[in-house]
């Protein structure tokens, strides 16, 4: 894959992530613009305000193929499983799913990038299956934050990247990451870029 984005799709991101709801930020956007570019498939669990996918298929429209799938189910029931601090499930517990996940749609149509852009509106898990092994080129993990969830993802879903694919994990600085973090080790993962709050994973080859 080139790993290279143009000068215009750089300046979209600076322009539309800021007013986007989420965490993401412009360089990180960037980042995964560039990790997206060349690639056929891309995948993102927990999209929020879209920020995260916005800036890969931004990548994609620019190449003119490829498709980035965003993962989300946009319920309560889902952002609160498993084991999460009383602050975080307050927040996640209290929040308008439907007007999130509106903003995000609308970016999507904003931009043109519908045909390299998809909001898929179930839980990672479930959908999982619906994927072959090695077809996926990146994989953003930002969903769910609790140990028992972001562990039952890379389980499933390490299986689903491309030898030399890339899997950038989220909040890689919370502690109810860290398990998660270390079985992408053991299935074969190298950490290749540490920027305190996420980190970049590359798939050994077989």
């Amino acid at each position: 894959m080139d790993h290279t984005v143009r000068a215009g799709v750089e300046e979209i991101i600076e322009r539309e992530l800021p007013n986007l709801p989420g965490w993401c930020t412009v360089e990180k956007g960037k980042r995964m613009a560039e990790l997206a570019s060349g690639a056929s498939l891309c995948v993102e669990l927990g999209v929020f305000g879209g920020r995260g996918l916005v800036s890969m298929a931004l990548a994609l429209a620019d190449q003119g193929f490829g498709r980035a799938d965003g993962i989300d189910p946009f319920t309560p029931g889902a952002a609160l499983e498993g084991t999460n601090a009383p602050a975080n499930a307050e927040w996640w517990g209290h929040l308008d799913y439907e007007a999130v996940a509106r903003v995000a749609q609308e970016e999507l149509y904003k931009l043109k990038i519908v045909p390299h852009a998809h909001l898929v509106r179930m839980r990672s898990l479930d959908v999982v299956e619906f994927y072959d092994n090695g077809t996926v080129d990146v994989l953003h993990q930002d969903s769910n934050h609790s140990e028992e969830v972001s562990c039952a993802e890379v389980e499933a879903w390490a299986p689903k990247i491309k030898p030399d694919g890339f899997w950038i994990f989220d909040d890689t600085d919370w502690q109810s990451t860290k398990r998660a973090q270390d079985m992408l080790l053991w299935l074969g993962f190298d950490e290749i870029e540490d920027h305190v709050h996420w980190k970049v994973y590359r798939k050994q080859h077989a």
